[in-house]
């Protein structure tokens, strides 16, 4: 497995805890602006960095 599989799969994790976490901040009643900062922070974690991770491995490795 490449090192960029891994880097993938660590940011989506990150995501993902960062999601839970907004999650139970909506649910703690915490003021909104927390929740949006976590929940814009998870979708960067689990969207933008896994596809610029493989895009930018894909064509540095031809």
């Amino acid at each position: 497995m490449s090192m960029s599989l891994y880097l993938g799969m660590g940011s989506i994790l990150i995501g993902f805890i960062f999601f839970g976490t907004a999650f139970y901040s909506f649910h703690a009643q915490k003021p909104k602006n927390v929740i949006i900062l976590l929940f814009s922070i998870a979708i960067v974690f689990m969207t933008i960095i896994p596809v610029t991770l493989a895009v930018g491995w894909a064509s540095i490795n031809k």
